[in-house]
């Protein structure tokens, strides 16, 4: 199957479920129980977008003191759980991850 079809077919079917939702000319109404599963969607999808850099960073699993992801990872989980704003944890997060790059490789 070529890849350009499945990429319109993808596309086709993203437009059509986010153009139902949205559109105010079809009265499409969620129910209570699916509008609170669908508060779990951004923290699923990030979940599934940072597990495999930060614990399979060379496509096996590493929990060590030198993998500079995990580290990084949990300097991020520390800073943000004091409050501090986003901009900076995000910021002092990626220093401390490039020292530990540099520390590690260098």
């Amino acid at each position: 199957m070529s890849y350009w079809l499945i990429i319109v077919a993808m596309a086709l079917i993203t437009f059509s479920v986010r153009y139902l939702l949205l559109a105010r000319s079809i009265p499409v109404r969620i129910g209570p129980r699916l509008q609170r599963l669908l508060t779990y969607s951004a923290p699923a999808v990030l979940t599934a977008l940072w597990v495999p850099i930060v614990f399979f960073p060379e496509d096996k699993l590493a929990i060590s003191t030198t993998n500079p992801y995990l580290l990084g990872a949990l300097v991020a989980i520390g800073l943000a759980c004091t409050r501090l704003s986003t901009l900076l944890v995000v910021g002092l997060s990626i220093g401390f991850f490039v020292a530990l790059q540099l520390w590690v490789l260098g």
